[in-house]
C-alpha cells in the first residue's frame, strides 16, 4: 500500500493519532493465551514480534523497551509515521526495533524472521479484500507454530445503528473543499446540524444521535481515518474467525479482558441461552448479540491450544503472573465491570493488598497465600481473574517488586531517557517497564521526583516507580 496506491482505499493524506495501546503488549497477549488454555510463554527467552500497520509505532517502541531481549518489527506505508517512529526510538535509545516503510505486499517479499507475535490494530476494517488477503498471507507465512495474532476490528451487531453515519460523513466530506482535516470538520459540523429529532433516522436511532455528539470529542485526524477511507467494512466475528482459520489459526480469546468472562458482560439468562446453542460458532456469534458488541480485539493462535487444554486450565492459570500498577491500597472492594459493579469481601481485598505489596506474583502463589479454612481455592482464582478483567490487577511479564536500591540510578538507560523526555516536554508519557512487560504511564510530577532522587541524596525514592522496577 503505497501512499499513492488508491485501490486499497486507505487514507494516506493525514497521519493517524499517536496513541499507546496496552493490549498490544506480549505480556497482555500471553495472559489472553493462558485464559484460552495455552501455557504462558517464558519471557526470559528471545522472541520476535511484528506490528502490521503500526502508525507511529508508539506501542511497539514501548514494548521493545520493556523486552530488550526480543526483536521487534514495525511496518507502515506512510513515511511520516515511520520517520516519527524511528525518531522516538532513537530519542529513547531503543535499538531492537526494525522499521519498514513498506506496503504489506512489499513486506511479503522481504527477508524477515518468523514471528511469535503478530499484531494488527485498526487495520482490518479499513482496508479492502485484496489487502486483507495479503495480511492473511503474511500471517500464514510468517507466524511461528504456537504464535499469537492480535486482530482488532469494528463488528456487528453493535455498529448496526451507526453504520449509515459513515456513508453520510464520507459524502459530506467529498462535497466540502480543502484539506482532509478541513473537509472532515465541515462534514462533522453538518452532521451535527442534521442529527436532530426532525430526521426520522435519528429519532428512531438514539445511538446514532449519541455517536454524532461523541464525534465532537475525537481528534479530526482520528475521525478521518475512522470514516473517510475508500474502504470501510464492519465484520461479524465468525467471519473473521473463518478468515483466520484459513491461515491455520484458532480463536483463543479477547484482549478486552472482561469479554472472556460471561458473568461480567451478560446476565444469567443470556449466558444460559448461549450455552444451550449446539456449537461453538453459534455461541461465539450469539455472545456479540448478547452484549451488542461493536469493537473486538481478538487473539488467535497458530494451531490448536496445547493439548486441547480446557479453557481456564488450572495449571496454566497458576503460572500466569499478575500484579498492581497503582498503589495496592487502591485495590477496592468494588470494581466496575461491563454489567455494572462487582463487590468483593473486605477481608479478602485486605489480604490481597498485603500479598501484592511484595510485588507481582504467579496466580498460583497468590492463591496459596490467600487460601485457608474459610476460602476456596477455585473462588480465589475466579476473584483474581475478575479483578484482572476489571483492571484492578494487570498481567505482568515477571514476578517481582522492589529491587535493591543500593545505587541511585534508573533501571536502564532507556528509562532514564524516557523520564528526561517527560520532564523536558512537561507532559506525561508511557515508560517501558520490564517487570510489567508493558508501558507505565508516568506523570510529570513523578518524573520530576525521579530526577531529584537520581541526583539528590536527600530526595525520597518515588515509591510507585520503585515497586515497578523502574528505579
Amino acid at each position: 500500500m503505497q501512499a499513492s496506491d488508491r485501490p486499497s482505499g486507505y487514507l494516506s493524506d493525514v497521519t493517524f493519532p499517536d496513541r499507546f495501546h496496552r493490549e498490544l503488549s506480549p505480556a497482555w497477549l500471553n495472559y489472553v493465551g493462558v485464559l484460552g488454555g495455552i501455557p504462558p510463554r517464558d519471557f526470559d527467552r528471545p522472541f520476535t514480534y511484528l506490528d502490521l500497520g503500526c502508525g507511529f509505532a508508539h506501542s511497539t517502541i514501548i514494548n521493545a523497551g520493556a523486552f530488550p531481549q526480543a526483536e521487534f518489527h514495525a511496518c507502515d506505508f506512510n513515511p511520516a509515521h515511520i520517520e516519527a517512529a524511528a525518531r522516538r526510538a532513537a530519542e529513547l535509545g531503543i535499538e531492537n526495533v526494525v522499521f519498514h516503510e513498506s506496503s504489506f505486499e512489499e513486506l511479503l517479499d522481504k527477508d524477515l524472521p518468523s514471528f511469535d507475535f503478530i499484531v494488527l490494530h485498526g487495520i482490518y476494517s479499513w482496508v479492502d479484500a485484496n489487502v486483507r488477503n495479503t495480511l492473511q498471507q503474511i500471517i500464514s507465512r510468517k507466524l511461528e507454530d504456537g504464535g499469537l495474532v492480535y486482530l482488532s476490528y469494528n463488528c456487528f451487531p453493535g455498529w448496526s445503528a451507526e453504520t449509515p453515519l459513515r456513508k453520510l460523513m464520507l459524502e459530506l466530506s467529498q462535497a466540502a473543499e480543502g484539506s482532509v482535516e478541513r473537509r472532515t470538520g465541515a462534514a462533522l459540523d453538518t452532521m451535527q446540524q442534521l442529527g436532530n429529532p426532525s430526521f426520522k433516522y435519528f429519532r428512531e436511532n438514539p445511538a446514532a444521535v449519541e455517536a454524532v455528539t461523541a464525534f465532537s470529542n475525537d481528534p479530526v485526524n482520528y475521525l478521518a481515518h475512522e470514516f473517510l477511507n475508500g474502504t470501510w467494512e464492519v465484520h461479524y466475528s465468525v467471519d473473521v474467525a473463518d478468515d483466520m482459520a484459513r491461515t491455520g489459526l484458532t480463536y483463543v480469546g479477547s484482549a478486552t479482558l472482561a469479554d472472556n468472562h460471561a458473568p461480567l458482560t451478560m446476565d444469567k439468562q443470556a449466558a444460559e441461552s448461549i450455552a444451550a446453542l449446539p456449537n461453538a460458532r453459534l455461541r461465539h456469534l450469539a455472545a456479540d448479540f448478547a452484549v451488542n458488541r461493536r469493537f473486538r480485539r481478538d487473539v488467535f493462535v497458530r494451531g490448536t491450544p496445547t493439548g486441547n487444554a480446557p479453557r481456564h486450565s488450572i495449571g496454566s492459570l497458576d503460572d500466569a503472573i499478575v500484579g498492581c500498577v497503582p498503589d495496592v491500597e487502591q485495590i477496592d472492594i468494588r470494581v466496575n465491570i461491563p454489567r455494572g459493579v462487582l463487590s468483593f469481601q473486605a477481608d479478602f481485598i485486605g489480604d490481597l493488598r498485603s500479598v501484592l505489596a511484595q510485588g507481582a506474583m504467579r496466580i498460583g502463589d497468590i492463591v496459596a497465600r490467600l487460601s485457608g479454612p474459610q476460602r476456596n481455592a477455585m473462588e480465589i482464582r475466579q476473584n483474581l481473574l475478575f479483578l484482572v478483567a476489571a483492571g484492578a490487577l494487570t498481567p505482568f511479564a515477571k514476578a517481582g517488586g522492589y529491587p535493591n536500591a543500593a545505587s541511585r540510578q534508573a533501571e536502564n538507560a532507556v528509562i532514564g531517557n524516557a523520564i528526561k523526555r517527560i520532564v523536558e516536554r512537561s507532559e506525561p508519557a508511557f515508560v517501558p517497564c520490564e517487570l510489567l512487560g508493558n508501558g507505565v504511564l508516568v506523570n510529570v510530577e513523578e518524573a520530576i521526583a525521579m530526577e531529584r532522587w537520581l541526583t539528590d541524596e536527600g530526595a525520597a525514592r518515588p515509591e510507585r516507580l520503585a515497586r515497578l522496577g523502574l528505579v
